[in-house]
C-alpha cells in the first residue's frame, strides 16, 4: 500500500534528501491496520535515521500497535517521563543492535 501524501511530506522533513526514497520503501513493508498512523509514529520515533525506522517498523509486528502508539506519545507535547525514557531506551537498544557484529555475543 503506498504511503499517503502527508506521510511522504513527513519523510521529506525528517530524512536526508538521499534517504527519502529508502524511508518510503521501509514504510511500504508495513501492511497492517492504521498504516498512516503507524507510518507517522515510526517516522517521528526514528528521528530521521533509516536503521531506527526499520527497527521500529519491525517492532510493530513484534509488540503491536498499542505499544507503538504508547512509545510514540514520547514525541508529543505532554508526554510522560516514562514514555520519553522508554522511546529513548528503545532507540538506544536498536542502535546497540546495529553496532553489534553478528556472533560477538552482545
Amino acid at each position: 500500500m503506498p504511503v499517503s501524501a502527508e506521510v511522504h511530506d513527513l519523510c521529506r522533513t525528517m530524512f536526508a534528501e538521499n534517504d527519502v526514497h529508502l524511508a518510503l520503501h521501509v514504510l511500504n513493508t508495513y501492511e497492517g491496520e492504521q498504516s498512516d498512523r503507524v507510518h507517522e509514529a515510526v517516522i517521528k520515533l526514528s528521528k530521521g535515521d533509516l536503521h531506527l525506522l526499520a527497527s521500529w517498523v519491525s517492532g510493530v509486528r513484534e509488540r503491536g500497535l498499542e505499544t507503538l502508539f504508547w512509545f510514540a506519545g514520547a514525541m508529543e507535547p505532554g508526554a510522560t517521563e516514562k514514555q520519553i525514557f522508554g522511546a529513548g531506551w528503545m532507540n538506544s537498544f536498536y542502535n546497540k543492535n546495529r553496532l553489534a557484529s553478528p556472533g560477538d555475543g552482545s
